[in-house]
């Protein structure tokens, strides 16, 4: 395999040792970066754009022989460094981009790392994902899959398990390889990423999210498409046209989709029987009312965890019931409580209008929607048909309730505002009626009013069971 070359044509991984190594943000993943380059012999300089941050005091004890800077990112940071090393939270535009491509200064992130050192040093298999929607959720099924069928799978990246944390522990422990790892990608990440040839690799699909990070929705879906430029299966969803159509079908394609598969290797669903069953080509692998996961929006999911997993599969004995075992993630149309004849469903992992436009679509009852938060320059206008459909009330929340507002003015729903969640559960409650469901499904980012989605969806819980 030839050697990888950065944005600028230069061969990063050679090593690290001796090297100066800027690294841009301090969250969860900038740490497992350090601690990678650390261990690796590098010389690292953390840096991040905030005065202090949670676990400035921990970072200082782990690692006291690392130099960090606070507050905003001046040109003078990056001199003397031969990598940087960006964290997925940093936006890329917000770097003097053009200065370090004339000092031949390569940009890379974690994910990047991590491929050249699985490349070079491991040679363990690896399936990548991304897509606007059930990104976590597909990884997690895929992760389940293999794990059925006798290979050490595992989750890495953007699904809450930074990748370069798992390398560390491992050679730390020096202890086996897996032999799949599972890579959830974010577009931020796909950004400074290079190294492609993956094992299998797919695009679920691409809605408008990120707005406010790329100067168009194209150049959004752009981003998500260049996970396929490497080798391996590509695995495309057939009913996304986006995704359908930025690749060739060769060889090497293996589509799936919700309508009957007609080709030796299509993934898809039929109905036999009276039943409506998932699909390889002509061969039924499990019924859909199995799925321990509602809605058609998880059907399809399941159908992607399937091609993926065949990819790297030698035998099959095992799809079925690893996929049947799968029971959804937390915050992700999570069923909480029922109260009062009303049932309650957490679904605060939906930061996009296309996630919230999925769980709308899902559902077979009456619904009080939850939504709001940082908007991220979405059009909620595309909920309008959903919520004329299926929505009795909108109660917003969050510092872009009045854009959202103005875009549903003609949903023919009421809506409501609620300065805070608990607010949000209990207006909620007086309107819905009798076998009605209450939905958090934000299609917003959090950090207006809390510190994650998760958190987000921990005070909902609180909320409804405050009812009760």
């Amino acid at each position: 395999m030839s050697r990888q070359v950065d944005q600028s044509g230069n061969d990063v991984f050679s090593f690290f040792e001796g090297k100066v190594v800027l690294v841009l943000g301090a969250g969860a993943t900038g740490v497992s970066i350090v601690r990678w380059l650390t261990l690796s012999g590098a010389t690292v300089v953390l840096a991040d754009s905030r005065e202090t941050f949670p676990g400035f005091g921990p970072l200082q004890r782990e690692f006291p022989e690392i130099t960090v800077r606070l507050g905003p990112f001046s040109d003078k940071l990056f001199t003397g460094a031969d990598l940087v090393v960006s964290s997925p939270g940093v936006p890329l535009a917000a770097l003097p981009l053009e200065k370090l491509k004339n000092q031949d200064i390569p940009i890379v992130g974690d994910i990047e790392i991590f491929l050249r050192e699985n490349i070079n040093r491991f040679g363990a298999k690896v399936i990548a994902i991304t897509g606007t929607n059930g990104k976590s959720t597909v990884t997690r099924m895929v992760e389940k899959i293999l794990q059925s069928c006798g290979l050490d799978a595992i989750a890495v990246g953007n699904i809450g398990v930074p990748a370069l944390d798992v390398l560390t522990q491992i050679s730390k422990e020096d202890r086996a390889l897996p032999d799949v790892f599972v890579i959830e990608m974010s577009s931020f990440q796909i950004d400074t990423t290079y190294s492609f040839d993956f094992d299998a690799v797919t695009v679920l699909n691409i809605s408008e999210d990120h707005l406010d990070r790329y100067p168009s929705f194209d150049a959004y879906a752009a981003s998500k498409c260049r996970i396929y430029s490497g080798r391996g299966v590509r695995v495309v969803n057939r009913d996304d046209p986006m995704v359908y159509g930025a690749i060739p079908m060769l060889d090497s394609v293996v589509s799936f989709g919700l309508s009957r598969p007609t080709g030796h290797g299509e993934w898809g669903v039929d109905e036999v029987d009276g039943d409506l069953w998932l699909m390889c080509g002509k061969e039924k692998v499990c019924r859909s009312a199995e799925l321990k996961v509602s809605g058609s929006h998880n059907v399809s999911n399941a159908l992607a965890a399937l091609a993926l997993s065949s990819a790297v599969l030698v035998k099959s004995e095992g799809l079925a019931s690893g996929l049947l075992s799968y029971e959804g993630l937390d915050h992700r149309m999570q069923w909480i409580a029922g109260v009062e004849g009303v049932h309650f469903y957490n679904d605060s992992k939906a930061t996009n209008v296309g996630a919230t436009l999925a769980a709308i679509s899902g559902l077979s009852t009456p619904c009080v929607l939850i939504l709001g938060g940082e908007s991220k320059q979405q059009n909620f206008a595309l909920l309008i048909e959903a919520i004329r459909e299926k929505i009795r009330a909108v109660v917003l929340i969050g510092k872009d309730a009045p854009l959202i507002r103005h875009a549903l003015r003609d949903a023919g729903a009421q809506i409501c505002d609620a300065p805070s969640m608990i607010d949000a559960v209990r207006l909620s409650a007086e309107m819905a009626e009798y076998g009605d469901i209450i939905l958090l499904s934000p299609g917003c980012a959090s950090f207006d009013m809390f510190e994650s989605y998760e958190h987000r969806g921990d005070m909902f819980v609180d909320a409804v069971r405050s009812l009760s």
